[in-house]
Parts: structure tokens; sequence; C-alpha cells
């Protein structure tokens, strides 16, 4: 599956490979659309952030099955600050489903993650997220998106 969806164009990453190999794109689309002044915690993640998944549809480009990550925090104590960057390009689709668990600790941890959606003109983006946390887990997440016009036609 990986190979059709490369020879469509379509990139599914992480971001840490993102930024090495598609640099530009990233750069002009990470931290835009949540801006780090946005509020306190956006600005923590945007200071601390590492791990995430990258994904871009090229336009024209139908992904026929969804594409799917899943975070977990393995360790008491601590947070968790993945990056989600998904662009579809005009006219393209997706469906997408993200995860975040962690275990029950017993002390708090906290989740301040960042997830950034661009849906171009004319382009659908079904975004899905499971979220399973214990009453100690702090679940700070910022979810935003753009989205342009739909044509009628």
């Amino acid at each position: 599956m990986k190979e059709e969806l490369k020879a469509q164009g379509v990139v599914y990453t992480d971001m840490e490979t993102a930024l090495k190999e598609y640099e530009s794109l990233v750069k002009e689309h990470f931290m835009k659309c949540v801006p780090v002044n946005d509020h306190k915690f956006v600005a923590l993640h945007g200071a601390v952030w590492s791990g995430g998944s990258f994904v871009y549809v090229p336009k024209g480009v139908k992904v026929d099955i969804p594409l799917q990550s899943y975070f977990r925090l393995n360790s008491p104590e601590s947070g968790q600050f993945e990056h989600t960057l998904i662009i579809v390009e005009e006219g393209a689709s997706l469906h997408f489903i993200e995860g975040c668990s962690a275990p029950k600790y017993n002390n708090i941890n906290l989740h301040a993650g960042c997830v950034e959606l661009y849906v171009k003109d004319n382009a659908y983006l079904r975004y899905s997220t499971i979220e399973n946390w214990s009453k100690n887990m702090l679940n700070l997440n910022t979810k935003k998106a753009i989205v342009r016009k739909k044509c009628t036609n």
C-alpha cells in the first residue's frame, strides 16, 4: 500500500522525516493555522514539540483507505507534544484516523499536542481522533483547520 500511495504522490511520514525531505512544504504550513501566540499551551508545544504525523495529498488524488497514526505516552510524570500536519490539495480526498492514549499512572501527565489541517478548494478531509486518557492526564490538545471553499458544480 505504501508504494501505491507513493506512486500517486501522497506523502505519509513522521514529522522529523517531513522536515528533512519536504522542508519547504512543512515551513509553509507549520504553526500557521495554530500560531504559537494562540495561548500558552500552544507556545509550550511550539517550543518542545517532538514526533507526529505529516500527510500531503496532491491535487486530485483520492486516497481510498483511511491512514492511521497512534501515539502513546509511556512514561509517568511526562508530557506528549506530537504535531500532526495534514495538507489536502484541491480536489483531493483523505480519511485520517489518529489515536492517543496512556496507561493510568499515579502522577499527573500532560498531553499538549497540536493538529493543523489544511483543506484546499473542492477537497475532502475526514479527520477522526480517538483518545483514551485516564483521569490524571491533562489533555490540552489544540486542533484547528483552514478549509477553503467547496465547489458546487
